[in-house]
C-alpha cells in the first residue's frame, strides 16, 4: 500500500511538472505544533487535547509566472498528534503523515520582499501511528483531507536562489479517526523556512533587481 501510494504521488508530480509552466523548485523545513479534538458519542462531549511539537519537511514546485497568482504543489512529511491528559497519566499520540498539498498562491511584489498568502487542500496519508490514549482502539484512516491557509515572505535578491519564511494553519476538514464512539480531528500550526531555486528562463525583471556596472 505504501509503495503504491508513493509511486502514484511521484508519478502525478512528474506529470504535472511536464504539463504546466514550471517556474521554480524549493525545499522547506520547520516545526509543527499539533493537537487533536476528540468528539465523544457517549456521553456527547468535545475534548481538546494538549499540543505536541514535531517537525516537517517538504519539496514543492511553483507554476506559472503571473504577477499576482501562482499555483504551488508539494510533497510534505509532517508529524502530528497530541497529549491526551487523563487524571491517571498523560498519553502521547504520535502520527506521521506524507501529504500531497496544493495551494493557490496570491502574491504582491515590493522593492525588497514579496509577501504572499497560500490557501488550498492537503491529501494526507497516515504512514506511521503510535497512539497510547485509552480512547483510541483502532487505526487512524489511511487517507483523509485537511485544509491549509498560510502566509509568507520571500526576499528578493540578484540570484536564482531565494530565501523565504512562511507559516500555516492546518485543520482537518474530515475526521482522521472514525469509530462509532469517537471521531478525532487533527489541527496544527507550522513555521517553515526554505530555499527556492528560480529557473533562469523564468526569472522576471520585476522580481530580480538589475545590476548595472558603475
Amino acid at each position: 500500500m505504501k509503495k503504491i501510494f508513493f509511486f502514484i504521488t511521484i508519478l502525478l508530480f512528474a506529470l504535472q511538472l511536464q504539463a504546466q509552466r514550471f517556474n521554480s523548485i524549493a525545499i522547506v523545513a520547520g516545526v509543527t505544533a499539533a493537537n487533536q479534538k476528540f468528539l465523544l458519542a457517549e456521553p456527547p462531549d468535545v475534548s481538546r487535547k494538549n499540543y505536541v511539537v514535531g517537525f516537517n519537511v517538504a519539496v514543492f514546485g511553483e507554476f506559472f509566472t503571473r504577477d499576482y497568482v501562482r499555483w504551488v504543489t508539494e510533497i510534505q512529511y509532517n508529524q502530528k498528534g497530541s497529549i491526551d491528559n487523563q487524571p491517571e497519566a498523560n498519553y502521547p499520540n504520535q502520527l506521521q503523515y506524507i501529504c500531497w498539498n496544493n495551494y493557490a498562491k496570491i502574491r504582491y511584489e515590493m522593492d525588497r520582499i514579496i509577501p504572499y498568502i497560500l490557501i488550498g487542500p492537503r491529501l494526507e496519508y497516515n504512514m506511521v501511528q503510535s497512539t497510547t490514549s485509552p480512547l483510541i482502539l483502532d487505526k487512524f484512516l489511511p487517507l483523509h483531507i485537511s485544509g491549509a491557509v498560510g502566509a509568507g515572505v520571500e526576499f528578493i535578491n540578484y540570484y536564482n536562489i531565494k530565501f523565504f519564511v512562511e507559516g500555516f494553519y492546518n485543520p482537518d476538514v474530515m475526521p482522521a479517526y472514525v469509530q462509532p464512539e469517537l471521531h478525532v480531528f487533527n489541527k496544527d500550526f507550522e513555521l517553515r523556512v526554505g530555499l527556492k531555486y528560480e529557473f533562469k528562463s523564468r526569472r522576471e525583471s520585476c522580481n530580480t533587481p538589475t545590476y548595472v556596472e558603475p
